[in-house]
């Protein structure tokens, strides 16, 4: 006890003299950018920025940046030397002392000039007077130097004295200092007045000057080596110490006047504060348990900036910045082996009845803080050698003299404040009834009623029976954080993720208020952090997602969160000024709201906040208004009186500017700057500098953190563009042309700065845009029209020349187009005819070859029909090549068996004209893909033209390139075509003269030539020799587009027109054919020849067609293709898709005898596909083989046990039907009665349309195919060896076994015993 009492004595005298105001700084070194942390010297220039000249160089500080000017060896306008001693400002420019001369920096192109005969000089100070004069010390020698004539006068040292320090004071004279006397300079005479100052001193401790410091009118101070301060009286030259009460010998480095009563004198011991009213001084040196202190005692410079902040240059440490206290925040945080707060996470803060203010953290006990001595005690727990039952403090209640103390996890101290011992201690498991160790908040209510809040539950405090009773209106098992007795009596519970609890003892109401995601109001969250009351009875509770104002009306709450302007939405504690503003902690900052405004104001950090994380229950105000609020790096404290308003309107500056993320500098190489960016109004920049940014800072160092900047740059937008906190904005790829920027910011009490200067950008277009370029553009553009329209005249008299000609080429390309168009029509209808002329004369020879002279007559007709066919076939193939119509298709094709076959075509006329015939083949086959029957017609229309017109001897040669190329050469030795023809040949009718007396219709190599190019090859009339007609045809191997046909073994059997036809007999009536056909001659004629035969019934087109199909019993249709309304393809499809007809076969006739319209044919369901002209007697082969078929499926499938009856089936829709038909058949088999009408039921068909169908496609009533179905079911049970024959009889219908075996016998002609034994294969 007695050491406590001394220690508080001791501190108590202690502070009376140290402790009169808390200083805070803050440090900025080389890690913020400064060049070096030795600062020698500083000042604020009239701009408002700050130069710091270090032992590395000299920095501009714009409260972001520190923008450094060092030597460059390479820039002889850099400074010289990196030490710069001395900064001085003179007619607005800034002089740099270094250790190798004295420079004058320029402002506009941000370079140093250096002042003749100071190389190699350090300056130690400078000083200006009122005659313009800049007086400097360079190597203890003092200098006179006029900036505009750049005279010079040196004082040397030798014959005048050894300077050590230059002042001007107040009224306007010149003082120097040597290193122990003052001289006054007497300006009239040029000379200085010496004063002895007589110091006594010994050798120890001798008497040197540092420093001189103009204080007021008649007073100089002297900062010494030794001796501290010295007074020197300009009036009566008396001296005295300046600082009685310090008695240690000091080293003063310099002086600043903060105020009017404030001095403030660097030291190599740390600062010294002299109040000049008070005659108090403070001494602030570095206190390494103090991050906030001095960060060196050895302190050089001082400048007092223009919101009298003051700026301290150290040796180690680098600058220290105290700026004006618009918000004086006290911090308190621990300081090992120091009077201070015990812990960083401040949790409870509660005054006791002593005057003492006791403090719970969480992390190191209790604290107990006097306010008046400024002194703390702190406790902590037993295990760390103090009282405490656990070190983690979440409760505290000071009732009387007691302080009721609640720990996390281990339940209740109670402390005797008097004697500060624990005098009593509740645990669970105790007699007193506590709920849970862990009290988390302790209240005394209006009734003086002890409530303690815990994890489990609510419980008062009965004192009689030193016991708690748990209160039955909250319930039990919840985790509780906060509570409140509100004026009406109303208790509010928060809990810990259960929302807030209420009860109402006189009403005996209660209830909860929980969070619905599904609202937009009511409570925000269920995690309740505090409730407060306010002086109009308004609940607030603060919650970890937003603060709530209760509505007694709604009975319901309103929200705040970040949208409203609030820092955070995890609030902590509320506490009410005197103005009635809400003073609200948070995870992100200090707010102060007003609830009737909603204005609200935030402060961090930058403001003096020891960290920007609040701690929960931890707010206190006292009666003075003081407010206290704990957070997780200790406990602050302030009062809302002592706030000043920071109304300074300072001005702010383009900084800097980047392009594409550089930095730019003035005159470097391709910078747009020619100047410094801070003096300049206008800057130009090329297409390549579209990409730049702008950095400006408002010359405000209170806290330019919280500095909020807008801008706007005209031409692009109108309207100010809010940046936060960002001083640097930022252009992409921005369109060329003027703009102009503008930039303003606003402090953190709502004064705006000074609005910049207009600052223009003017953003060039690129090369090939500027106006220049357009003019080039214009001059090229009218020599183009000029040439242009001289162009135009000379083709329009070409053009007229060309005129007549063009009405002839046209009139040439006329003839030539009705030609075509008239031979293609003529063709298509000379077809028709040419069949009645071809099928009667077959007939006729065919019925006169007994008689030789007629037969010779008509074969002479026969080949002349034939000819006449094959030259409307070149018609028709000629014309698809004009018009682009012809398709290919390539198939993988035998060159070789085509020319062998082509050369039987012709042999009988190479034998009439006994030409010598010459074929030579590779040793293998050639084969290519191509159209093989394009490839016929060309290799007919060669051998025809070269046995027309060959003499003696035609000779082939085929043969292979390497390049994947087929070539062909027809020779003939005929008469030589001129060279000079040699394309002309190729030209549709065309004919070269002199051979008129051949036949021929001239398009014969034009056919073969366009078919030739289709193939993507080449036919050419070869002219090197000099003796015969070479014809050279080239065809690729591949084409782009191939088709590969599955090649079987087997050989298709070719019908012999000639071979005899036997007669198709059937037992009972002929075979009904119905014949289609649009030209009534052809009509007549064909049925005429097919009634013999056949029931024929015609019908003119596809309508009636289709009528007659549904009223007779057709076994196969023959129709035409061509025809008008349903065409022959239209018809084959709806026959073939109609369940009634599908099962007729069709034969299609036709004119088209492409290759694509067959297969249209045959894709459209035809069985067979016939040329006109055709012979009457393969149209009859075609209808027997198709009918014969027919009949034979229908046998097989009758009289063959296995065969299935989905083998009847000649098209898709038969196979649907037979399926179901089948699958129905198989499902009903074992029922004896089923029948027709069953059966039509069951497959939803009338009975005779399915009794047509039925007998349509097998040939069999639907009674006899039920049975036949049976009778195969059997044969497929016995073959399986499973099931007795009377069994088998069973299964598949039949109610007798005998009557079984009789029909089995009767259909495959053997009892089901002899089946069962030969076990006969199917089919």
């Amino acid at each position: 006890m007695r050491k406590s009492i001394i220690y508080f004595l001791f501190f108590a005298l202690f502070t009376i003299s140290i402790q009169s105001q808390e200083y805070y700084f803050k440090h900025f070194k080389v890690e913020d950018g400064l060049s070096h942390n030795t600062v020698l010297s500083s000042l604020q220039d009239n701009k408002g920025f700050m130069w710091f000249g270090t032992k590395n160089g000299l920095n501009r500080f714009d409260g972001y940046t520190f923008k450094l000017f060092q030597n460059n060896p390479n820039d002889p306008k850099s400074l010289w030397g990196n030490y710069v001693e001395c900064v001085h400002e003179f007619n607005n420019e800034i002089w740099a002392g270094t250790d190798n001369g004295l420079f004058k920096y320029n402002e506009k192109l941000e370079n140093f000039d250096i002042v003749e005969n100071t190389v190699n000089i350090p300056i130690l100070d400078i000083e200006n007077d009122l005659k313009g004069n800049l007086w400097f010390i360079a190597g203890g020698t003092l200098n006179k130097y006029n900036p505009s004539t750049k005279d010079n006068i040196v004082f040397p040292a030798d014959q005048f004295f050894y300077a050590t320090d230059i002042i001007k004071t107040v009224t306007n004279e010149i003082w120097i200092s040597s290193t122990n006397k003052l001289y006054k300079y007497e300006n009239e005479t040029n000379s200085f007045i010496n004063y002895d100052l007589n110091i006594p001193a010994d050798i120890k401790l001798p008497f040197r000057i540092n420093r001189l410091f103009s204080l007021e009118e008649k007073t100089i101070l002297l900062g010494t080596q030794n001796h501290g301060v010295i007074a020197f009286n300009t009036d009566d030259k008396s001296i005295k110490k300046f600082i009685p009460e310090i008695t240690e010998p000091l080293y003063i480095r310099g002086f600043a006047l903060k105020g009017d009563d404030e001095l403030w004198i660097a030291s190599e011991s740390g600062i010294y504060i002299y109040n000049l009213k008070t005659h108090k001084y403070t001494n602030l040196k570095k206190n390494y348990n103090n991050p906030y202190a001095l960060s060196d005692n050895a302190v050089y410079s001082l400048t007092v900036d223009n919101e009298n902040g003051v700026w301290a240059g150290t040796y180690f440490g680098g600058v220290n910045y105290f700026p004006k206290q618009y918000t004086p925040f006290t911090k308190f945080f621990p300081k090992p082996s120091e009077n201070s707060i015990s812990g960083n996470a401040v949790r409870e803060i509660h005054p006791d009845n002593y005057g003492n203010i006791w403090i719970g953290t969480e992390d190191a006990g209790l604290n107990k803080y006097n306010p008046q001595t400024e002194v703390f005690t702190n406790f902590t727990s037993k295990d760390k050698g103090s009282i405490l039952s656990h070190y983690n403090i979440h409760a505290l209640l000071p009732i009387n003299d007691k302080l009721w103390i609640g720990t996390f996890d281990h339940g209740i101290d109670i402390m005797d404040i008097k004697t500060s011992k624990i005098v009593k201690h509740f645990n669970v498991g105790e007699t007193s009834a506590l709920l849970s160790n862990f009290v988390f908040a302790l209240y005394k209510s209006i009734g003086k009623v002890i409530y303690v809040i815990t994890t489990e539950g609510v419980q008062t405090y009965d004192e009689k029976s030193d016991k708690f009773i748990t209160v039955s209106a909250f319930p039990q098992n919840n985790f509780y954080t906060s509570f409140l007795e509100d004026k009406n009596g109303i208790l509010w519970a928060g809990t810990y993720s259960n929302g807030l609890f209420y009860f109402n003892p006189k009403t005996q109401e209660k209830g909860v208020y929980k969070y619905d995601g599904k609202k937009t109001s009511g409570i925000g969250h269920n995690h309740i952090n505090g409730i407060f009351q306010d002086h109009k009875n308004n609940i607030w509770v603060t919650t970890e997602n937003g603060l709530n104002i209760y509505d007694t009306q709604l009975k319901d709450f309103k929200r705040y969160s970040t949208t409203d302007g609030f820092p955070s939405n995890v609030f902590y504690s509320i506490i009410e000024d005197e103005n009635h503003k809400l003073w609200i902690s948070t995870s992100n900052g200090l707010v102060v709201f007003d609830p009737e405004t909603n204005s609200k104001k935030v402060y961090t950090k930058a403001n003096g906040l020891l960290s920007d994380q609040f701690n929960y229950n931890s707010a206190y105000k006292d009666p003075s208004g003081r407010m206290y609020f704990g957070s997780v790096s200790g406990m602050i404290s302030f009062n809302p009186k002592d706030f000043i308003k920071n109304s300074f309107r300072p001005p702010i500056y383009i900084t800097g500017l980047q392009i594409d993320n550089q930095e730019v500098f003035v005159d470097q190489n391709n910078s747009p700057l020619k100047e410094s960016i801070t003096l300049l109004d206008h800057i130009k920049l090329n297409d390549s500098q579209s990409s730049f940014s702008i950095n400006f800072a408002t010359l405000s160092y209170a806290a330019p953190e919280i500095t909020e900047y807008w801008y706007k740059l005209e031409g692009l937008n109108s309207d100010w563009i809010p940046l936060k906190k960002n001083n640097k904005v930022y252009f992409t790829k921005l369109a060329p042309g003027n703009y102009n920027f503008k930039i303003k910011s606003l402090n953190s009490n709502g004064v705006w700065s000074e609005e910049a200067s207009d600052f223009k950008i003017e953003l060039l277009p690129p090369y090939y845009a500027t106006n220049m370029a357009y003019f080039i553009y214009l001059l090229i553009g009218s020599l183009c029209i000029f040439l242009g329209l001289r162009y135009y005249h000379k083709q329009t008299e070409f053009k007229n020349n060309q005129k007549l000609k063009l009405v002839n080429d046209t009139k040439e390309k006329e003839i030539y187009q009705a030609k075509i168009e008239f031979f293609t029509n003529v063709s298509h209808e000379i077809r028709t005819p040419l069949t009645l002329i071809k099928s009667p004369l077959e007939k006729i020879i065919k019925k006169t070859q007994h008689l030789p002279e007629l037969t010779d007559n008509l074969s002479i007709i026969k080949k002349n029909t034939n000819r006449l066919l094959d030259l409307i076939n070149q018609l028709l193939d000629f014309r698809k090549t004009e018009i682009e119509g012809m398709s290919l298709t390539f198939v993988e094709t035998n060159i070789s068996d085509l020319i062998r076959k082509t050369y039987n075509r012709f042999s009988e006329a190479i034998e009439d004209k006994g030409l010598n015939f010459n074929i030579q083949f590779p040793e293998e086959d050639v084969f290519a893909y191509v159209d093989a029957e394009g490839i016929k017609k060309i290799l007919s229309n060669l051998f025809g033209n070269a046995i027309k017109y060959a003499e003696k001897n035609i000779s082939i040669n085929l043969s292979q390139s390497q390049n994947a190329m087929v070539e062909l050469q027809v020779k003939n030795d005929g008469d030589l075509i001129p060279p000079h023809l040699k394309d002309k040949i190729f030209e549709p009718f065309y004919r070269v003269s002199g051979i008129e007396n051949q036949t021929g219709t001239g398009i014969g190599l034009s056919l073969a030539h366009s078919l030739a190019e289709l193939h993507s090859g080449t036919l050419k009339l070869d002219t090197s020799d000099a003796k015969l007609n070479i014809f050279v045809l080239k065809l690729p191997i591949h084409q782009e587009k191939e088709f590969n046909l599955y090649n079987s073994k087997h050989t298709d059997k070719l019908i012999n027109e000639n071979k005899e036809i036997e007669e198709y007999k059937k037992e009972g009536s002929k075979p009904t054919i119905l014949l289609v056909e649009d030209n009534l001659d052809l009509l007549d004629f064909v049925s005429k020849d097919l009634s013999e035969d056949y029931f024929v019934i015609k019908a003119a087109n596809g309508e009636c067609a289709m009528d007659i199909i549904k009223e007779e019993n057709i076994q196969l249709i023959v129709s035409d293709v061509t025809m008008p309304g349903i065409d022959g393809f239209t018809l084959c499809k709806k026959v073939k898709t109609c369940l009634e007809s599908s099962h007729i076969p069709i034969i299609l006739l036709t004119a088209k005898n492409a290759m694509t319209a067959k297969m249209e044919g045959l894709e459209s369901g035809a069985d067979a596909y016939i040329e006109k002209p055709f012979s009457i007697e393969y149209l009859k082969v075609q209808i027997t083989n198709l009918i014969d078929n027919r009949k034979h499926i229908i046998e097989h499938y009758a009289s063959s046990p296995l065969a299935h009856i989905r083998s009847i089936a000649s098209t898709k829709t038969d196979e649907a039907f037979i399926k179901k038909l089948d699958e129905t058949i198989d499902k009903n088999l074992n029922d004896p009665n089923l029948n027709v009408e069953t059966l039509a039921e069951i497959m939803n068909m009338s009975r005779s349309t399915l009794y047509r169908k039925i007998n349509d496609i097998s040939n069999l009533s639907p009674n006899e195919l039920i049975n036949i179905s049976r009778l195969k079911k059997a044969a497929e049970l016995l073959k399986s060896g499973d099931y007795k024959i009377y069994e088998v009889a069973e299964i598949v219908g039949y109610n007798s076994s005998t009557s079984f075996g009789r029909n089995f016998q009767k259909q495959f002609e053997m009892t089901p015993t002899e089946y069962i034994s030969n076990n006969p294969e199917a089919l």
